[in-house]
């Protein structure tokens, strides 16, 4: 393996954190996805650890049924959703060598320009800047709206139904060819980087960029794509923790559809042979895989579990004459992700919607996407259920079984926050309280420069489960939040307060969830209450 892919490897992804003056007409925004491509074992002791140089593809095992998510690279199994982070690092890792590429580090800064319903992103990595847009569609009244990153457009508005809709162009991010053009490419020339991941990157920036229009809640920001696009929805939701709703449709194969699993005649399904056709979407090292697809250590729903415990619809039409539907298929990765969702306590939050059609997007995905988003995104009383395989069982498929000593837990990968040479320190400061209440907030300072720092709240539920919480502390004179992730800022003035995101509120026994947060000013250890309603 080349030094640079191993340095890759190594480095971890989350954390990059710039707090700017913010200009009349553009911001210079905090960057950061909430991801980790580090092996376990890269900060995580305890983690079994991947091996230096992963396996060509001829020189790893067949596996004939979907790969187990509940199995660690040396064989054991998870013996508690404790285990989980580890064994998500280790598929994260798996996913961009073997097929996607790597995701690139964090970019220095991002900046969001506004003008008009034009949003232009500017990003600053490698010594080089580059920039796309995108165009914003509020609805009508003041927000903030929840909203969702579109890289092709619904069957309708989601305007009408109070969601924001932001159109990203993803050949301007990198071009669905050969080429390597794009503001991806202006970048990273030389990264082992295929499209899809290159469009992920594009929608996280845009996540990035979007801090700078406040009509836009950007706890409640999903991501949605059909065919080709959908395919790179999957992958963002995947890489970016802060994505709260991921929707792939009609995403097929290198999407939600496996590589394992075809069920129309005469095999009329894309295989990974197939979709080789467009080998630049993927790392060079996918194409090994050609003819020998079992031997892939990962499928596609280790891609999917890692969306969990965030939410998840998939959209698929019934009809698999189409080469690139395979809906069957898209079932079983569907059953076998929420398995995972299952494990960790919350198997609501993925979901499934077929309708009678092939290779298309149309009123019935828009109804299902809308219904789901306003089901656990706003809160609303929905008449359906997102869990209907029209498709039967298939038991080889599927032969493993979800360990016991699952339940509701933090699912934060092990981070490693960087600075630039603004920084003048990191720091690690952690106080904490008993979990004897309702709930209790445990405080850490991740890291430190000059005018600002990152903080990281563990919320631990007591002896009782808990189904929200709050975590307010008083901030310092010249402090104030000036961004949150995997929580929700309700706090004004000096008294800061988070409370839980749509996702992690419900904790069991014992159970913990974790938000960060960006703050001006230099970090202190105030007293952090936690309550529960």
């Amino acid at each position: 393996m080349d030094s640079s892919v191993r340095s890759r490897r190594r480095s971890t992804l989350l954390g990059l954190a710039l707090v700017l003056i913010v200009a009349a007409a553009s911001a210079v925004v905090a960057v950061g996805q909430s991801t980790a491509i580090g092996r376990p074992g890269s900060g995580a002791a305890a983690c079994p650890a991947l091996p230096d140089s992963l396996p060509a593809a001829g020189a790893l095992p067949t596996v004939p049924e979907l790969p187990d998510p509940f199995k660690f690279w040396d064989g054991s199994r998870l013996t508690t959703s404790a285990d989980w982070g580890c064994r998500r690092d280790q598929l994260r890792e798996l996913l961009q060598y073997y097929q996607y590429g790597h995701l690139p580090p964090s970019p220095t800064t991002v900046t969001g320009t506004r003008n008009g319903n034009t949003l232009t992103v500017s990003v600053t990595a490698n010594g080089r800047t580059s920039s796309f847009t995108a165009t914003l569609r509020l609805p009508s009244g003041t927000g903030p709206f929840p909203a969702i990153i579109m890289l092709n457009p619904l069957a309708a508005s989601a305007t009408s139904r109070g969601y924001a809709e932001v159109h990203i162009t993803p050949n301007s991010i990198a071009a669905d060819s050969t080429s390597k053009t794009g503001a991806f490419w202006s970048l990273y020339p030389g990264a082992d980087t295929g499209v899809l991941m290159a469009w992920a990157w594009g929608v996280h920036r845009t996540l990035d960029a979007l801090r700078s229009v406040p009509q836009i809640d950007t706890t409640k920001v999903g991501v949605s794509g059909y065919s080709r696009y959908g395919k790179a929805a999957v992958v963002a939701g995947a890489f970016d923790d802060r994505i709260a709703l991921t929707v792939p449709g009609s995403s097929g194969t290198a999407g939600m559809g496996n590589y394992r699993y075809f069920f129309t005649s005469n095999s009329n399904d894309e295989k990974l042979e197939d979709i080789l056709g467009a080998a630049y979407w993927f790392t060079p090292r996918f194409a090994t895989f050609r003819n020998q697809a079992t031997r892939l250590p990962i499928d596609q729903n280790s891609l999917a579990s890692l969306v969990a415990p965030r939410l998840l619809l998939t959209t698929s039409g019934t009809e698999g004459a189409d080469i690139r539907t395979n809906p069957q298929g898209t079932g079983l990765t569907h059953r076998a992700a929420r398995m995972v969702y299952e494990y960790l306590g919350v198997p609501e939050r993925i979901g499934i919607a077929y309708r009678p059609g092939g290779h298309q997007i149309d009123m019935a995905d828009y109804n299902a996407i809308m219904d789901f988003a306003d089901k656990y995104l706003k809160g609303l009383p929905v008449n359906r259920t997102f869990d209907n395989v029209p498709y039967p069982t298939t038991p080889a498929a599927i032969p493993w079984t979800i360990p016991s000593g699952g339940g509701p837990t933090s699912t934060t990968s092990t981070t490693t926050s960087t600075t630039t040479s603004a920084a003048t320190s990191t720091t690690t400061t952690t106080t904490s309280t008993p979990p004897v209440g309702a709930c209790s907030a445990t405080y850490r300072t991740v890291n430190s420069w000059q005018g600002g720092y990152q903080g990281e709240v563990s919320v631990t539920a007591g002896t009782s489960a808990i189904t929200g919480w709050t975590v307010r502390w008083t901030l310092a004179s010249g402090q104030s939040l000036t961004q949150v992730w995997s929580g929700v800022s309700i706090g004004t003035g000096s008294s800061a307060a988070v409370r839980n995101a749509a996702w992690n509120g419900s904790l069991a026994p014992s159970g913990s969830a974790t938000f960060g947060f960006i703050g001006s000013g230099s970090p202190t250890t105030p007293i952090f209450t936690c309550t529960s309603p």
